[in-house]
């Protein structure tokens, strides 16, 4: 009798060490693929620009910039990194109606620009929807760049899944050239793998009649990263826009700076709360001479 209760706790173990084995065995398998399939933009890299559209040719001009959420963050969405408890869209249906909802919405003011950010490519919080394609499909030329690709992120429950995401900037404007360049952040291994891999995308829009170039300067900066990091991109793009108005150029930056701008704390007080994300500000001293902020403080 002893020896066959000893027999089925050596049993029982062995069932158990298999059972631990394969699950570390399946979670260092999911690490190794993650590794290598890390998205690991250069400093720098041109990306893609398509259509080709008439040169600038214009003294005045207008720009939109949104951050479209993916088609996911409606006014429904509790979402989870503000404190909240929802992750992805309930169906493929709501973004599609989204993606309807926020073409509306850009269709109010057919600017000769727009800079859009959290715009998905292959993503599943979106069911896969090539957004890119999808908004203002109107505007020919345009240019996109990656800001987060990740083949899984196995957090929260339910996990947010694939990611392939970005900013985007349409014009209906001759757009030259366009290049990808990388913000730092300082968030460590492993979770870094997972995570946003900001970048600023710089459009250049040739001049008619004039050696000159507007520049355009689209980014998402970063919310969730420390004090510092945010310090270090803003100070890439305050350097950058300087140095291209040395060069002579035009110059315009904008996109979703997770910051509030100067003087906006009575439109939009900060909620007390240790679990309630509050923006950064930002001041005018940020500002290189000669630059100065513009935004509706009617439109949040």
């Amino acid at each position: 009798m002893y020896a066959k209760k000893n027999f089925n706790v050596k049993k029982l173990f062995k069932i158990l060490g298999i059972i631990i084995g394969s699950l570390l065995g399946i979670i260092i398998l999911f690490f190794f693929f993650i590794m290598i399939t890390e998205f690991k933009p250069e400093d720098r890299t041109a990306v893609d620009v398509e259509g080709d559209d008439a040169e600038f040719d214009k003294d005045y001009f207008d720009i939109v910039t949104l951050n479209t959420g993916y088609a996911g963050l409606s006014e429904d969405m509790d979402f989870f990194m503000d404190g909240g408890e929802g992750v992805n869209p309930k169906s493929k249906e709501q973004v599609q109606d989204n993606i309807a909802g926020i073409n509306n919405i850009l269709d109010l003011f057919e600017p000769d620009f727009y800079f859009l950010q959290e715009v998905d490519k292959d993503s599943s919080r979106s069911y896969h929807l090539d957004e890119t394609a999808a908004f203002k499909s109107s505007y020919n030329t345009r240019t996109y760049a990656q800001n987060y690709v990740c083949s899984w992120v196995p957090y929260p429950m339910p996990m947010i899944g694939a990611v392939d995401s970005g900013i985007m900037t349409l014009s209906k404007h001759k757009i030259s050239s366009a290049e990808r360049i990388s913000l730092p952040n300082n968030i460590s291994w492993p979770k870094s793998m997972f995570m946003l891999k900001r970048c600023m995308l710089v459009t250049r829009v040739p001049i008619k009649g004039s050696e000159k170039e507007l520049v355009l300067v689209n980014f998402h900066l970063e919310a969730y990263d420390t004090d510092e990091t945010k310090e270090q991109q803003n100070n890439i793009v305050m350097n950058l826009i300087k140095s291209e108005y040395e060069k002579g150029n035009y110059v315009v930056a904008g996109g979703d700076f997770k910051m509030n701008f100067p003087g906006m704390t009575k439109q939009l007080p900060y909620i007390e709360g240790d679990q309630i994300w509050r923006p950064g500000k930002l001041t005018l001293d940020m500002l290189p001479e000669g630059f100065s902020f513009a935004y509706d403080t009617s439109v949040p």
